[in-house]
Order: structure tokens, then sequence, then C-alpha cells
């Protein structure tokens, strides 16, 4: 409530577009499949191309993107990326009402919205620290993270039932205006000033290559050349990629050896979006009591080894139900705690002339390694049985924490007060 009108203003039409955005986002999560099977009539593996195609722009495009994010305007970056992609997403509906509708569409279009949303989230953490000044992150964040927390927890249900009311089409129908309603918002904000920021050496196509991979490589230092950004780089990535590969055991073996039912199923995975809401909300209050890294140690900690209980749960059907959905609320919890905290402190830590190359490179990290987990995952459930494979993946997410644990985080008690600006 301090701060400025123009600021206040801006970042509540943020939050108001993004928290649309992201239900919308859960709703084509789900409806995309299901137009995949219903109307042509995909098998599991033809699933798998198109949710492997959905990350695979953060792989091949989140670094190159980078210098793009710091050297343009960072907003209308946002506004482009979310019309491109409601214009790509309404393009599925359109096609399946006239027929025209074939799979190699639905391997194209995924991959091309990824390619947007890597634009997309690279300057929304770049633009957010810009609007709501470094002084008001941290909330802001929650505010941001909170929303998430809500589309993951209600999601799921949400979009069963509209799939169910007005079909898959008719679903990708409202993802794709919510892309439009956060373009929307983002257009009714005032520009906010930011630094100067060097544009590309004349001289060529060979010599502005040369600079943007230079630029590329100056974003990878700055985040592995400082201790701190380095180890939640490594966390994130850990995390990613064994929770990824645990998720894609644990779908099958709730089914299969657990005998859960859908609605049990579903629920076990709404536990975790619990927390998280409570976390976020929680994530301020640890951090003045404790200490923000202290918070940020113990939130990635407890937040990785409540995944052992999933393994763990044993006993009848209802027993193992609660001990997974305590697994999955504990988890959630921390780690709810622990994100709000890590983003405000890359961006404090980041100046503004970086932060749309050190988001590029936290997300090729982060996002790069999904594959790689949910391979794994794949391949230790085949080779050791599913629960065997849960234990291990399970097991191996506590190596993430190791990065925080062994590094000056611990010991940080608040965000820095002041950044240098070059």
């Amino acid at each position: 409530m301090t701060a400025p009108p123009r600021r206040r203003y801006g970042f509540g039409a943020l939050w108001l577009g993004q928290s649309l955005s992201l239900v919308g986002t859960q709703l084509g999560t789900l409806a995309l499949p299901l137009l995949a099977v219903v109307s042509l009539d995909a098998n599991a593996g033809q699933l798998g191309v198109i949710a492997a195609l959905r990350y695979l722009p953060f792989l091949l495009f989140a670094l190159p993107l980078g210098p793009l994010v710091d050297r343009g305007d960072r907003r209308r970056l946002m506004i482009v990326a979310d019309v491109a992609r409601a214009a790509l997403v309404l393009v599925l509906p359109v096609l399946h009402a006239m027929g025209w509708l074939r799979l190699w569409w639905l391997y194209a279009v995924p991959f091309l919205v990824g390619v947007f949303q890597v634009i997309f989230d690279s300057a929304n953490l770049a633009y957010v620290p810009q609007l709501v000044g470094r002084d008001r992150l941290t909330r802001a964040n929650r505010n941001l993270q909170a929303s998430q927390s809500a589309a993951d927890l209600g999601g799921p249900g949400l979009s069963g039932l509209v799939c169910t009311a007005v079909g898959a089409a008719g679903a990708l129908v409202i993802d794709a205006f919510s892309f439009a309603f956060s373009a929307l918002t983002l257009a009714l904000i005032r520009p906010t000033p930011r630094q100067a920021v060097e544009k590309a050496a004349p001289g060529g196509v060979r010599q502005a290559a040369a600079t943007w991979w230079q630029d590329v490589r100056a974003g990878l230092v700055f985040v592995f050349g400082q201790p701190e950004l380095r180890a939640l780089a490594i966390e994130t990535a850990v995390f990613n990629a064994c929770e990824q590969g645990a998720l894609v055991l644990y779908l099958v073996y709730a089914v299969r050896e657990l005998g859960f039912s859908p609605l049990l199923l579903g629920l076990s995975l709404a536990a975790a979006g619990i927390g998280s809401t409570l976390g976020t909300f929680l994530s301020e209050g640890w951090a003045r009591r404790i200490g923000l890294g202290p918070t940020i140690a113990a939130g990635s900690v407890l937040g990785c080894s409540a995944f052992l209980l999933v393994p763990a749960a044993s006993g009848g059907r209802l027993a193992v139900f609660a001990v997974v959905c305590t697994g999955f609320a504990v988890s959630g919890l921390a780690t709810g705690l622990s994100n709000v905290l890590q983003v405000s402190l890359r961006q404090t830590l980041t100046p503004d002339t970086m932060t749309g190359r050190m988001n590029a490179s936290f997300r090729f990290v982060a996002y790069g390694m999904v594959p790689l987990g949910t391979l794994a995952g794949g391949a230790l459930g085949t080779v050791l049985g599913l629960r065997e494979a849960l234990w291990v993946m399970s097991g191996a997410l506590l190596f993430g924490p190791l990065a925080i644990i062994c590094s000056p985080l611990p010991r940080r008690q608040a965000l820095p007060a002041d950044l240098v600006s070059t």
C-alpha cells in the first residue's frame, strides 16, 4: 500500500492478467492431449512427443533469447508473446471445427507456443523488478506465486469440468482468450523507465552474431560465477529433473500398485497445491524470523525429503493415501516457502541490464533438465520396478539442497540493500 499509485496499478494489472492466464494454461494442458486422443486417436508415444515438444524450446532458445530481453522493451516483448500464443492456440479449435486438424499440427503448435513461452517467462521475471521496485520484490513474487499455486490446486479439477462441458476444443478457445486478456492488461500499464542498455555494435552480421553470443556467455558466466546464484541454479536443475521423473513414476505407481481411483490420484496431487499456497504466504514471515538464507535452505531440504514419504507409504489404501498426501503437502509447503525467496534473491542480486540473460540461463538449466528426468524415471521404472525407481528418484532429490548448504547462502539474513547497476 505504500507503493506509488502508478506502480500499484501497474502490478495489479500484471497480476490480474497473469492469474487468468495461468488458469487458461491449466485448461490447455489437459485439453491438448484430450483433443489428440479423442479426435485423432493418438497413442501414448505420440502424447509423449507432444509433451516433449512443449519443453524443447527452453533447451534450444532460452540462452539465445536472453540478450533480446535485456536489449528490448520487456513489456512489449510480453505483449507480443501473449498475442502470438493466443493466435497459435486458437488455430487448433478452428482447424478442428473445419475438419482439417491433423496430428502434425499438435506437434507444431505446442513447440511454437513454447518458443513464445520462453520469451514471456524471461521478460516477465526481468520486468517485475522494473515495475514494482526491488524493495517490494518479495511481496510481488509472493502474490504471483500464490496465483501459480492456486492454479495448480484448482486447475486440474476445473479443466475436467470445462472439457466435459464445452469439449477439449472449447477449452482451448478459453485458453487463447486468457492469453489475449493478459496482453490487454499489459498494454494498459504505463511504460516504466529503465537503465539504458548497450545495443549490439554495428559492423555486419558476423560481428553482430559474435556480440550476441558474447552476451549469452556473459549471462552464463554471471550466474555460475556467483556462489549463491550457482547454488540456486544447481538446486533448481536437480529438483526439476528428479521431481518430474518421480511424478512420471507416481502416476503409474498410484494406479497400478496402490489402486488409486482417478479421484484419489487427483486429490493426492492437489495436496501439493494446498501446501504450496500456504507456504507462499508464510515465506515473508519466516524470512524475517530466521533469515532469508536459512529459510531457503530449510525449505529446499524439507521439500525434497518429503518426497520420500511417497515410496515409503504402506498399509491399507486409506493409510497409504494419507501418507502420500502428507508427503505432497509438506513438499509443496516447503517449496512454496523457498521459491518466493529464491526468485526475489535472484532478481535482487542481478543488475537490471543482466536480468534477461540471468533468467534465460536459469530457464535453460531448469527446464532443459525436465526431459532428462522423465526419461531417467521411465528407464528406472522399467529396469528396477516402480516403487524401487521412486526410491531412487526421491533420494536423488536430496543432492539438490547440498548445493545450497555448501554455499554462502545459508548465512544470508536478508536481501542485499544495495546493488551495483552495471
